[in-house]
């Protein structure tokens, strides 16, 4: 079974730090960079995603706006981790409201976060039935 992460990032860098090391230590994983709500559309009526990581610091389009495009337009009901620029209490009480389900804060240690989102997905590939 093919694990499907989407990123949302118009940074190179954000990608680039991540990518390598998710394939590194992840199996059967296919990994889509969008730039824009149309790339986000294209790819999410396609197929369905485990997970979405979106970078705070898009130049393009709101984050905040993007995750809750996610939720209310698109219907993603799988996580997405957030990973903001800024660091104010009242900014990321707003990114939770709009749905976000993890804050990982800037500058973060990527060997960490894939660690994390291994750990997720081995959750989630092997819930035992109930």
């Amino acid at each position: 079974m093919k694990t499907n992460i989407i990123i949302i990032s118009d940074d190179l860098l954000f990608g680039k730090i991540i990518i390598p090391l998710l394939n590194l230590n992840i199996n059967h994983l296919e990994i889509d960079v969008c730039a824009s709500v149309q790339e986000i559309t294209t790819k999410l009526d396609k197929e369905c995603c485990d997970l979405v990581l979106v970078d705070g610091g898009m130049t393009n389009m709101s984050s905040l706006e993007v995750i809750q495009f996610l939720r209310l337009k698109k219907n993603v009901v799988k996580p997405i981790w957030f990973f903001p620029e800024i660091q104010t209490h009242p900014y990321l009480y707003k990114a939770y409201e709009m749905g976000a389900s993890r804050i990982v804060n800037k500058p973060f240690d990527p060997y960490w976060v894939v660690n994390e989102i291994a750990l997720l997905i081995d959750k989630q590939l092997y819930k035992p039935a109930v």
